[in-house]
């Protein structure tokens, strides 16, 4: 590229922008459930229009038509079809569970996984117990409950305020700058007096 012409080097840079602006392109994936009730709704349509009008790229339409008694022959489990994604939610009370996290933080009340595991204790004793029935001892069941009730809190948005010892030494350097500079703040207000 040494000896290469201005022009030259400007198609080059071009090129190089492009290829920067160019944002990558993610795999659209598709469930059985859906690709059956499109391949249902384009039965009567061109296959430009019903990519239109599916909003689904012409060419993998063209594919799922080729293997559409494939797709209408899957017998696969049943889940795949109708799941909603996600992990499937195992605190049967997460509900009541969200609303004693919102009105402890709401009174100002330190939220940890000991005050939700003693709510549930309260609460749900019935529950505690069927829990507890798989466990090795106690102590590996009440360990186990604390972990479960934490990835709970943490799925639902509230994570752990506790103050750090940063704020505590912050405060600290604070009242100590205030006590070494009020003898300089008294020079200061008499020199403008």
């Amino acid at each position: 590229m040494a000896n290469a012409s201005p022009s030259q080097l400007v198609a080059v840079s071009e090129l190089i922008s492009a290829g920067v602006m160019l944002k990558k392109r993610l795999r659209k994936h598709y469930t059985i459930k859906k690709k059956r009730a499109v391949l249902q709704a384009i039965k009567s349509k061109t296959e430009r229009e019903a990519a239109w009008s599916e909003g689904i790229p012409r060419w993998t339409l063209n594919d799922w038509m080729k293997d559409e008694e494939g797709t209408f022959a899957y017998e696969g489990s049943e889940k795949t079809l109708s799941r909603a994604p996600g992990r499937p939610e195992t605190v049967p009370f997460s509900g009541e569970l969200i609303t004693f996290m919102k009105d402890a933080r709401r009174d100002s009340e330190v939220l940890t996984a000991k005050t939700m595991a003693c709510y549930v204790r309260d609460q749900y004793p019935e529950w505690l117990e069927s829990y507890m029935v798989g466990k090795k001892d106690a102590a590996t069941a009440y360990e186990s409950q604390l972990r479960l009730l934490r990835r709970s809190a943490y799925r639902h948005g509230f994570v752990q305020r506790t103050p750090s010892g940063l704020k505590v030494i912050c405060s600290t350097v604070f009242v100590l700058l205030n006590r070494s500079l009020l003898p300089l703040k008294r020079d200061m207000c008499s020199y403008f007096v």
